[in-house]
C-alpha cells in the first residue's frame, strides 16, 4: 500500500544584522520605510522586533554617531542626513503645555485625549516635567526654547525632555548634536488655541550641518524611515 506523501514544509530564515547597545536594547539594522506613521506604526521590523518609541530611538542614533566606524551604524547616520527618523511617540498641543506618549493609540489616526492623559500622570518629575509613573507619558508646559541653540541648551531643555523621556536621553541627544557643523535645531509648536496632535523625527541637514528635532509633524506626512528595536527591549529604558 502507498503512504500518502505530503507537501514538506519549507522555511526561509533570512539572517538579521542587529546593533546592540549598552542599556540592553537591541535593533535591527536594516531600515524600514518609507512610510507615513502609521505605515511604520503597522509595518513588519522583522520577527520580534518593533518600531522605536522616541526614548529608544535617541540612544541609537547616539550609538550610531559615536561608532561611525561600523557599516551598519553608517547606514543609521546616512538615513538620518538624507530622510527623516521616526519615533513611535505622540505629542498632543494643548493651550497650556505639551503632552507626550509613547506607543500612543492607533485607530486611524493617532488618539490622544487631553484628560485621559493629565488623569495618567504620576508625581514624578525632571526639571518641570511630569512623568506617568512607567514614564510613557509626560506633560511640559510652555515656555521651553524653540529652534535653533546650543548643545548644552538642549541638554537642559525641558521640551526635549518630555520628547525624549528624560534628562539622560536629553544629554544623550545634545552629545549626538555635537558630531554636526551647525547648532542644533528643535521644532515644537507653541500656544495653540486648540488641541493639535503631531509626531516625533530626527534628521540632519545635508553635508553635516545640523542635528534637528522634530515635534511638529503631521502623523500624514511620508518619506519617514524608523528601524527596529527588539519587542523584549519594552520597559528597559523607562525604568532607567
Amino acid at each position: 500500500m502507498k503512504k500518502t506523501i505530503t507537501k514538506p514544509k519549507f522555511k526561509e530564515t533570512i539572517a538579521v544584522t542587529t546593533i546592540e547597545l549598552d542599556d540592553g536594547l537591541v535593533f535591527n539594522a536594516q531600515r524600514v520605510g518609507p512610510m507615513n506613521f502609521n505605515g511604520l506604526r503597522n509595518a513588519d521590523y522583522g520577527p520580534g522586533f518593533r518600531m522605536p518609541t522616541m526614548p529608544e530611538l535617541v540612544p541609537f542614533i547616539y550609538a550610531s554617531l559615536e561608532n561611525k566606524n561600523y557599516n551598519a551604524a553608517k547606514n543609521v547616520v546616512k538615513t538620518l542626513r538624507n530622510h527623516w527618523i521616526a519615533g513611535n511617540t505622540g505629542i498632543l498641543y494643548v493651550p497650556d503645555g505639551m503632552f507626550v506618549q509613547d506607543n500612543p493609540e492607533l485607530k486611524k489616526r493617532i488618539s490622544m485625549n487631553q484628560k485621559t492623559l493629565k488623569g495618567k500622570l504620576g508625581k514624578h518629575e525632571e526639571k518641570g516635567v511630569v512623568f506617568s509613573e512607567n514614564r510613557n507619558i509626560r506633560f511640559v508646559p510652555y515656555g521651553f526654547k524653540r529652534e535653533s541653540q546650543s548643545a548644552l541648551e538642549l541638554s537642559t531643555n525641558t521640551g526635549i525632555i518630555a520628547l525624549v523621556g528624560g534628562e539622560e536621553n536629553a544629554e544623550k541627544i545634545a552629545k549626538a548634536s555635537e558630531y554636526y557643523r551647525l547648532n542644533p535645531y528643535f521644532w515644537a509648536l507653541e500656544n495653540v488655541d486648540s488641541p493639535q496632535i503631531r509626531v516625533a523625527d530626527l534628521y540632519s541637514g545635508g553635508f553635516d550641518d545640523g542635528l534637528g528635532v522634530d515635534a511638529g509633524s503631521s502623523e500624514s506626512g511620508g518619506g519617514r524611515f524608523s528601524f527596529g528595536v527588539l519587542k523584549d527591549a519594552e520597559g528597559i529604558v523607562a525604568k532607567k
